[in-house]
């Protein structure tokens, strides 16, 4: 599987968010630029690094995502996702950033670590080249399983962060656990600190043998 390279630029920018989704079902990591979802006590934790318009990661979620969900239902597997919106500006849009606003707007108390998984698996089957609109990313938020009240926020088009600051810091996380070969996606393995080899088709079995 093939990555979205880019230049990265090294930074100390971290972006600090208050508490107040700390017991959400899929809260943000502890520096407030990155969403869990699965249980603490998983056996296996993964860091995923990935940017909504990256084909290679919708490739990653099209391959894999139904076993992730499967895993993280089971209690097997906790993912931490870390949204970059780096293909913004390859693109000339803003695609990377609203997606990736809204999937930090769907980081709720009321939202399961299935519906979550459920939303990244959806977005990034209707990835095209123009990118969804706010109504469309919203209705993908319900189908998925994502409150009301949250998607209503999506389709709104309200701000929960700072996207800029956010790929800032994700970018510099990249580099900190990939700085050979950093793009997306890259796998992380969190209790192994190693870079998860998804060429092999049999990656994902492996981290629990």
């Amino acid at each position: 599987m093939r990555s979205c390279l880019r230049v990265l630029v090294a930074t100390s920018c971290l972006v600090m968010f208050g508490t107040g989704s700390a017991h959400a079902d899929v809260p943000r990591t502890a520096d407030g630029n990155g969403v869990m979802v699965g249980p603490d006590a998983a056996p296996v934790q993964l860091e995923i690094l990935c940017d909504p318009q990256c084909p290679y990661c919708a490739k990653l979620e099209s391959t894999y995502g139904d076993r992730i969900a499967g895993d993280v239902g089971s209690g097997r597997l906790a993912v931490t996702y870390r949204w970059l919106t780096f293909l913004d500006d390859k693109h000339h849009n803003d695609v990377s950033a609203r997606v990736s606003n809204a999937l930090f707007l769907a980081a709720d108390p009321s939202t399961s670590p299935t519906a979550y998984q459920a939303f990244v698996q959806d977005l990034y089957h209707h990835q095209s080249s123009g990118g969804p609109n706010n109504a469309d990313i919203a209705a993908m938020a319900r189908e998925s399983g994502i409150a009301e009240a949250v998607a209503d926020r999506i389709a709104a088009g309200d701000h929960v962060v700072d996207t800029v600051a956010v790929d800032d810091a994700n970018d510099a996380r990249l580099d900190q656990v990939d700085s050979q070969d950093p793009g997306t996606p890259t796998v992380y393995d969190l209790k192994a600190n190693k870079v998860v080899d998804i060429q092999e088709p049999d990656w994902l079995d492996a981290l629990s043998s």
